[in-house]
């Protein structure tokens, strides 16, 4: 594995050298709104499974914790803004020393990431036409969504400060040029002018639910659900409408949208079924057969380009795949020996070929080594571990996100309030297998792109009382 660091300076290092700074101090030295962003980068050369606090929807098997470094250091750079061009992102050259088996070798890489390809479109994104990056400095009117031009390096800072506990579980950009929403806290949240300022449209579901996930679906409507929950609704023209759930008490796990026609959607529960409505989430009807039986889904994901594919992570069941829409379902293979744990899943939104899961190998009894990303190039069927656990810091439940053009990048999150540690985001580049790592102090994110640029990423903020 080759590792691109943005700086020099090794982020564990950093974070072991004292708590200069815990959650909550040093913020008078910081612009309204912004806790910082760490521009240092590091390679993870030794497994570690901090304690963590998950996604408080998610059902896990695996309660292993080890102790997360002290977050010693804030920094915040205003990013400039830019009106029809994107700006570089800042590109930083280190050598880093990596040991296999015993032979080690020195490799100086420069970080850089310019993916100005983008040319397809899909219900996740949004249309790329007539998209340009955000022209302002800063964010006005919500403290949980950011934007990065140099991949999470540097924070554009906010007008005001999320307080604990508030999840930002969801983030889309539509396809109408601007328009954005975001799931925080029980609100959903808009903007027009691609992220410069947002707007609160109402309540995002019912209370049990902390926050909800959404799915972009055409030019100004959304999908929104919370996780393991039954609350849904939907967004048009930052109108929301409740909808009810098929799925009741089992939950929503995943949803998915026709590409032709944002009416279709379908759910799958964590009873491994799956749901479809052809009326815009009126009304519903089980489809195909369930998944499993005995079991719970932790994830379900439908390509975004057939939702006739479908795939569910499971407990003790790993991955199971359909490609018609649930009336057959296959086991994957290689993500263990026996049994394993499918925490979670996408599919790319270029090649639904590949599919990446994160999950982890029950029958390897060493907590140090049996969490994996894995990586899919038939639709689901068989895998192979691409990320191990010494090379990211990985746990029951990763965030997961698809290059929306690039079928060989993927990206995932890290966050945990431990002693306030913040989050890794993480970039992994299946063609070169190296992973590039930069540090926030917030909590937990999740990302979206820039439809016209994706190497413009937009951040959706968490954050949780510090742990100690």
């Amino acid at each position: 594995m080759t590792y691109l660091p943005a700086t020099s300076i090794s982020l564990r290092i950093l974070l072991l050298s004292g708590p200069a700074c815990l959650l909550g101090a040093c913020v008078d030295d910081l612009p309204v709104g912004q806790t910082g962003s760490e521009t240092d980068t590091t390679t993870q050369t030794t497994s570690q499974t901090p304690e963590t606090s998950t996604d408080p929807s998610s059902t896990t098997t695996d309660d292993t914790t080890t102790d997360a470094p002290t977050s010693s250091t804030v920094t915040s750079v205003e990013p400039t803004g830019t009106q029809t061009t994107t700006v570089e992102p800042t590109t930083a050259t280190t050598a880093v020393e990596t040991t296999t088996e015993d032979t080690s070798t020195t490799a100086e890489t420069t970080t850089s990431t310019s993916d100005t390809d983008a040319s397809t479109t899909d219900s996740t994104t949004g249309n790329n036409e007539g998209w340009q990056p955000p022209n302002c400095a800063s964010v006005t009117g919500t403290g949980a969504v950011t934007f990065s031009f140099d991949q999470g390096t540097t924070l554009a800072p906010m007008d005001q400060q999320i307080q604990p506990v508030t999840y930002t579980f969801g983030l889309v950009a539509l396809g109408k040029p601007g328009a954005m929403l975001a799931g925080s806290g029980q609100q959903i949240l808009a903007s027009s002018d691609a992220g410069c300022s947002w707007h609160s449209i109402g309540a995002a579901g019912n209370p049990n639910a902390p926050a909800v996930r959404l799915h972009a679906a055409g030019e100004t409507r959304a999908y929104a659900y919370g996780d393991n929950n039954e609350a849904i609704v939907r967004v048009d023209d930052e109108v929301i409408t409740k909808l009810s759930s098929p799925a009741g008490q089992d939950g929503i796990v995943g949803l998915g949208v026709d590409p032709g026609d944002p009416d279709h959607v379908r759910i799958g529960d964590s009873a491994g079924r799956v749901w479809d409505s052809v009326d815009a989430g009126l009304s519903w009807q089980q489809i195909g057969i369930p998944a499993f039986a005995g079991s719970l889904a932790y994830r379900a994901a439908f390509d975004p380009q057939d939702i006739d594919h479908v795939l569910f992570g499971a407990l003790s069941e790993g991955v199971l795949a359909s490609h018609d829409a649930g009336e057959g379902w296959q086991s994957a293979t290689g993500l263990s020996p026996g049994k394993s744990n499918g925490f979670n899943l996408v599919v790319s939104p270029v090649d639904g070929d590949i599919v990446w899961v994160e999950g982890l190998d029950l029958e390897d009894p060493n907590e140090q080594t049996h969490r994996h990303v894995y990586r899919s190039e038939d639709g689901g069927l068989t895998f192979d571990a691409v990320i191990e656990a010494n090379e990211a810091t990985l746990y029951n439940g990763n965030h997961l996100f698809a290059h929306p053009t690039d079928p060989d990048v993927l990206y995932f999150v890290f966050g945990s309030n431990y002693q306030a540690y913040g989050t890794d985001l993480y970039r992994y580049d299946y063609g070169t297998d190296a992973i590039t790592l930069t540090h926030n102090m917030w909590h937990d994110t999740v990302i979206a792109f820039l439809p016209s640029d994706p190497s413009v990423i937009y951040l959706g903020l968490s954050i949780e009382p510090g742990g100690g």
